[in-house]
């Protein structure tokens, strides 16, 4: 009896605790909602033709960073079991919101940087140009990170099957939102390349074509592979680990491009924008791969053993989440390094012809993504349940 005892004593604890962290999750997400609804009013309010426009955009870009800092604790935060609620989702729907009109506001700017009769009258003009740049950069980011944040959701949910129908449209929403974002950022970003005339990455070009190469050497070797019912989650297991690998080479090269472009300025290489371009093309296509195995596993469900199943759907949810965060991080290389670039006035039609051809590979990459998820929770809610 006692042992008894002590089982439900560690038990209701244990919901307890559970139950207390999904709470502060909850309180979590809705201070991200007031603290970015606070910085769209105050990017709102801010116009280029104000004497002060350059220090209120830098102070804004500062708030942004520490915003960001924040959304990494709350990310940090979601660890298995997750419990997904709809307040959970709603939020995640007005986070993605909120990056989107930022995004539209810098849109706004732009524009008005570009329409100013007398630029010489605008107070460090060469500073709002680089403010701006910054600000759309971590626009992005924002955008890409309550991406993540859903992402890591849905891979960590211990309810996913009761609540695939809400999960859906929260990725449905998202998704739209985020094509529009990366529209207006596009935008923002070719207003100032038009502007700018006075802002060596091939140091870069070694370990970006090595990646390059890994990666197309995967996607041969997935392409090759014919699943089947008995070896399926053995073989999406080894995809998984090795694209793990190549999403954290690549995050080490990102983060060496962000760490050189806060200390010091970028000459651009061409082949460095060649090379961009081609990752994010081999990322679209490894969407396009994830894509097929899904739809796959969906016509071997009937026919497959429930664990096998359960850790098939499991490394597909995984291999989506990489695959997207490794094509995000690849086209916010090409945005550090346009930031700090000293020759952004004469390489300015290239880079805004990478920086059009990434967007429409991230696009079509998001939209394999998203198909590949809604594939993957429709098998999980069918044949798996919770």
């Amino acid at each position: 009896m006692a042992k008894i005892r002590m089982i439900l004593f560690f038990t209701l604890m244990a919901s307890f605790v559970s139950v207390s962290a999904q709470a502060n999750f909850s309180s979590d997400l809705q201070n991200l909602i007031t603290q970015g609804n606070n910085l769209s009013n105050r990017l709102a309010a801010i116009s280029v033709s104000n004497e002060n426009a350059c220090v209120q955009l830098d102070s804004l870009n500062i708030s942004i960073e520490n915003y960001l800092t924040d959304m990494q604790g709350v990310y940090n935060q979601i660890t298995l079991p997750t419990h997904v609620t709809s307040a959970d989702q709603t939020a995640l729907e007005e986070l993605s919101g909120i990056a989107m009109y930022l995004a539209s506001d810098s849109v706004r700017l732009s524009f008005e940087l570009r329409t100013l009769d007398g630029i010489a009258n605008l107070f460090e003009y060469r500073a709002a140009l680089s403010a701006m740049l910054r600000l759309s950069d971590d626009i992005g980011t924002m955008a890409d990170r309550i991406l993540e944040m859903a992402d890591r959701i849905l891979a960590m949910a211990d309810n996913i099957g009761t609540m695939a129908d809400r999960i859906l449209i929260t990725q449905q929403i998202q998704s739209a939102n985020m094509a529009f974002t990366q529209g207006s950022l596009l935008t923002t970003q070719q207003n100032i390349v038009a502007l700018s005339d006075s802002l060596s990455t091939i140091g870069y070009n070694l370990s970006l074509g090595l990646l390059l190469n890994d990666t197309k050497y995967q996607l041969d070797e997935m392409n090759s592979v014919t699943l089947d019912t008995t070896t399926i989650a053995t073989q999406l297991s080894s995809f998984e680990i090795k694209t793990a690998l190549l999403m954290a080479r690549s995050l080490a090269v990102y983060t060496l491009i962000t760490t050189d472009s806060q200390n010091s300025s970028h000459y651009i290489d061409g082949d460095t924008l060649t090379l961009l371009v081609d990752l994010s093309l081999a990322q679209k296509e490894f969407a396009l791969v994830l894509e097929k195995y899904a739809e796959t596993i969906n016509q071997f469900a009937p026919l497959m053993q429930t664990p096998i199943l359960s850790d098939a759907t499991k490394s597909m949810l995984r291999l989506t989440a990489d695959i997207n965060t490794m094509s995000k991080r690849i086209v916010e290389m090409n945005s550090r390094i346009t930031v700090m670039a000293d020759n952004i006035g004469l390489m300015s039609d290239r880079i805004a012809l990478t920086q059009s051809l990434q967007n429409a590979n991230i696009e079509l990459t998001q939209s394999s993504i998203v198909a590949s998820q809604n594939i993957t929770l429709s098998v999980i809610k069918n044949f798996i349940g919770q």
